[in-house]
């Protein structure tokens, strides 16, 4: 090997290391401090280079000893990261497996075109891996996201594909047969499991968003139930109200005021205040929002709501709904965890500031809240994170905005902006 196609191949080995950091940062939440997180990998990549150059003079294999060494990652992604060891363990050998393949697809096509591996294609590999980073992100990443909280329910099965994917690759480049026979097969087969990927993730998305349309259109006719039966009801009162009126004019006539102001009494108490309210212009978040308070008003839950949403946000209707049901959800149940003669409240306020629309949620509660490695535990049955927290923080990221959880010993609230269209 020459010395330039020594120094593009240390060259290809480093950006390597720093794409495969970077891609994990795009699937998993860190839970450590930035020093501390700078140390883990630093001395990953540094243990990384010191293993390699005293196993080399052993006679190994250099791929195989590439592929036993990266497994050194598994170390500092497990400190650094928030997440379960299962869903660490399936994006560790995804982002070391796609970038495996795209080194092995470079090289394949260096010793198909030179005869010799050269070293410039697989740093060009490299690079646009690196540079396709941000669109992983935004494109990409969502989907995980959708697959890492399968995991997360324990469908551990999930784990297995990316590391077979990094076995297959082990397989072929610890062979070494830089023939046509070979790098077919190594193609065919990487873009099936990608194929596997894409559909597991499209399967996840399209399930998660007909169960939520599901449940906003079960929303939206039991509000316009309500709707048309305070109507019934309108038309009836204004029927009954002209013998009402009759009446109480012939108690007046006969100068019985007494006896009409009694009968004006008991009219009033008996029709209550039935109408279905409108809280704000969007009709989803209307009918969702108009759902939690008839939950809140019959737990005797004081539900205050000053919102500003209009329609054609630019935001999903669906999506806006996950993060205010899940918002309201988690309030309402921490509302009914109150003991008795404590005061229980639940504000939402929502408006559009530069460009996005915030919605803060603030609930009293009894102090008392799960939470662990930087992440809340859900109260409900099962075990794991709160899956409605993360589905909001998930979606905060994808409207690139946020999402902000701040607690004392009575009050919890959460921040939630959404970039508008």
């Amino acid at each position: 090997m020459s010395e330039s196609t020594l120094i593009l191949f240390h060259l290809s080995r480093v950006v390597f290391a720093i794409s495969n950091i970077l891609l994990t940062y795009s699937f998993l939440t860190s839970k450590r401090p930035l020093w501390l997180q700078t140390i883990a990998f630093a001395s990953t990549v540094i243990t990384h280079f010191f293993l390699r150059d005293f196993l080399t003079p052993m006679g190994l294999d250099p791929f195989l000893i590439g592929y036993i060494l990266v497994l050194l990652y598994l170390v500092p992604i497990t400190l650094v990261f928030k997440e379960t060891i299962h869903t660490k363990f399936f994006v560790v050998f995804m982002v070391i497996s796609l970038s495996q393949f795209n080194f092995l697809f470079c090289l394949f096509l260096e010793q198909l075109v030179f005869d010799h591996m050269v070293g410039g294609l697989i740093l060009i590999g490299q690079l646009l891996e690196l540079s396709f980073i941000p669109l992983m992100r935004k494109h990409i990443t969502p989907h995980i996201k959708n697959i890492l909280e399968i995991i997360n329910h324990k469908n551990r099965i999930f784990t297995l594909f990316p590391f077979f994917s990094f076995l297959l690759l082990a397989f072929y480049g610890v062979q070494r047969k830089y023939l046509l026979s070979a790098f077919i097969p190594l193609v065919l087969s990487t873009i099936i499991i990608f194929i596997s990927y894409y559909l597991i993730a499209i399967s996840i998305t399209q399930t998660k968003r007909h169960q939520q349309l599901e449940k906003q259109l079960t929303l939206q006719r039991d509000h316009y139930r309500n709707l048309n039966d305070s109507i019934t009801m309108a038309k009836a009162t204004r029927h009954d109200m002209r013998h009402h009126l009759v009446t109480i004019s012939e108690f007046l006539g006969k100068k019985d005021v007494a006896t009409a102001q009694e009968y004006l009494n008991k009219l009033c108490h008996s029709y209550d205040d039935s109408s279905i309210p409108t809280v704000c212009q969007n009709q989803s978040a209307d009918a969702l929002i108009c759902y939690y308070l008839k939950l809140a008003n019959q737990q005797k839950i004081n539900f205050v709501a000053n919102l500003h949403i209009p329609d054609n946000l630019g935001i999903n209707d669906l999506d806006l709904c996950v993060v205010i049901g899940n918002g309201l959800e988690n309030a309402i149940e921490a509302c009914g965890k109150m003991i008795d003669g404590k005061p229980r409240f639940i504000d939402i306020k929502a408006k559009i500031s530069k460009g996005y629309l915030v919605i803060k949620i603030t609930n009293s509660f009894n102090g008392l809240v799960q939470y662990q490695d930087d992440a809340f535990i859900s109260s409900k049955k099962g075990n794991g994170n709160g899956i409605g927290l993360f589905s909001v923080k998930t979606l905060a990221a994808k409207y690139q905005g946020h999402c902000m959880i701040s607690f004392d010993q009575q009050i919890f609230e959460v921040s939630i902006s959404l970039k508008t269209s």
